[in-house]
C-alpha cells in the first residue's frame, strides 16, 4: 500500500472509531477506554490499530499504531492496543478479514455476562451474520489464550462474544465489521425488550440462512 492509501485508511480508522463511539457502542472511564478496532493494510501483513488507553472519540491518524501481522510494532508513537493478540490472531486465521472491532457495548455485554449466544431474531442480524452469534469461553484479557479460544469460536463467522468481556465483529473491511457490530448490538437489545413482554422467538436457522443469502445476491441495486 501506498503512503496515500496508509493516510486514507489511517484516517478512515479514525472516522470509524468516532463513529463507534457515538453509537455507544464503546466508552471511556477516565484511565480505561474499553473497546479497540484494527484494519489491515491492503495486500499486506501490516495492521493499523488503536492505542491502549486513548478514548475512541478523540483519536487522530497519527495516534495508531503499525503492527505486523504477530503483534510486532513497527511504527507508532504510542503502545498498540492490548488486546492486538486477539486482533492478530483472527488476521492470521482468516484471510478475507480486513477489519476488526471489539467493543463492550451493553446489550452485547449482559449477554456476554450471561453466557448466552445472541439468537437471530431479527432480519438485521439474520442478514449480516446468518446464524447466531455464538459465545467463546471465559479468558483472562490480553492474554495469548483469549486470542487463541476466541480466533477459533469465530471460526468462519462474522462475530463472536467473550465470556464477561465483549463482542468481537469482523469483515472484509472495517465499515462492514462495524454494521455487524451494530447489528449484534441491536438485536441484543430487541431481544431483551422482547423478554419483558413475553417469550422470545427465534427466527428458524434455515430461514436466517436464506435471508443471508438474499442480501449478498439480492439486496439493493444488484
Amino acid at each position: 500500500m501506498s503512503g496515500s492509501n496508509e493516510n486514507i485508511l489511517r484516517k478512515h480508522l479514525c472516522y470509524i472509531s468516532k463513529k463507534m463511539d457515538e453509537a455507544g457502542l464503546t466508552s471511556f472511564f477516565g484511565v480505561y477506554a474499553p473497546g479497540n478496532l484494527s484494519a489491515r493494510i491492503t495486500n499486506s501483513n501490516r495492521i493499523l490499530i488503536t492505542p491502549s488507553g486513548l478514548p475512541k472519540g478523540k483519536l487522530k491518524p497519527d495516534d495508531l499504531v503499525m503492527v505486523d501481522i504477530y503483534g510486532r510494532k513497527i511504527k507508532g508513537k504510542y503502545k498498540p492496543s492490548i488486546e492486538t493478540p486477539l486482533h492478530c490472531a483472527i488476521y492470521r486465521q482468516r484471510t478475507d478479514v480486513n477489519g476488526v472491532v471489539h467493543v463492550h457495548a451493553p446489550m452485547s455485554l449482559a449477554y456476554a455476562i450471561a453466557h448466552k449466544e445472541v439468537p437471530a431474531t431479527t432480519i438485521e442480524l439474520a442478514a449480516v451474520t446468518g446464524g447466531n452469534v455464538p459465545i467463546a469461553p471465559y479468558a483472562t484479557p490480553a492474554t495469548e489464550e483469549l486470542a487463541k479460544i476466541t480466533a477459533a469460536r469465530l471460526g468462519l463467522g462474522s462475530a463472536v462474544l467473550m465470556a464477561n468481556h465483549g463482542l468481537v465483529a469482523v469483515g472484509q473491511n472495517l465499515d462492514e465489521a462495524f454494521n455487524i457490530a451494530l447489528s449484534v448490538e441491536y438485536t441484543a437489545a430487541i431481544n431483551i425488550y422482547a423478554k419483558i413482554i413475553g417469550e422470545v422467538k427465534k427466527i428458524p436457522l434455515k430461514e436466517v440462512s436464506k435471508i443471508r443469502k438474499f442480501i449478498v445476491k439480492r439486496y439493493g441495486q444488484k
